[in-house]
């Protein structure tokens, strides 16, 4: 590839590229680094092992790529407890409480599901994983690595609406017999 054909084939792929990379990082700027980026690994790759069979679908993978790894440079590092102590300066004592049962209640669903559906879950929602990253880890299926997720993810959001309509009905009836012992 020349210099004339690099640039019509960037000059075409640059508003794909940077609708898909601005969907993905939701930060323009992040899209147009990852952009930037990808159209230098394109000339790069060019100029090293030739043009790629596809270059389109080449490109559009890459940006895919950079992009969430734009996403997991931008997470905040530290201990859940740092996370929690920036929570706290955020909310009133009152809403901290009910965030901090919230996230307890999540934990304990989630430990509660079967150990495969658990390590698929956390490593999906939590470490922020892609579905081909955790078939290479755990040596299963894409289809079984999609379906357990599927199985969690239902799972935990049965048992949470349950738990708070427990909840809900509880201080419900707590608030009625309040009412009734102030009459």
């Amino acid at each position: 590839m020349d210099i004339a054909e690099y640039k019509r084939a960037v000059i075409d792929l640059r508003p794909v590229l940077l609708i898909l990379a601005n969907r993905i990082t939701r930060n323009s700027e992040d899209a147009e680094d990852v952009v930037q980026e990808v159209c230098l690994k394109l000339w790069h790759r060019c100029r090293t092992c030739g043009d790629p069979d596809n270059l389109e679908a080449y490109c559009v993978t890459m940006t895919r790529n950079l992009s969430v790894d734009k996403i997991r440079k931008r997470r905040p590092e530290g201990t859940e407890a740092e996370l929690m102590h920036t929570e706290e300066e955020a909310y009133l004592p009152d809403k901290l409480m009910e965030i901090k049962e919230e996230h307890a209640l999540i934990h304990r669903i989630i430990s509660l599901l079967p150990p495969l559906q658990r390590q698929i879950l956390r490593m999906k929602e939590i470490d922020g994983y892609e579905t081909e990253e955790i078939v290479e880890i755990t040596g299963i299926a894409a289809e079984a690595v999609r379906n357990n997720l599927s199985r969690a993810r239902r799972r935990l959001r049965e048992q949470y609406l349950m738990c708070r309509k427990k909840s809900e009905t509880a201080e419900y009836l707590r608030l009625r017999e309040i009412k009734q012992e102030a009459l």
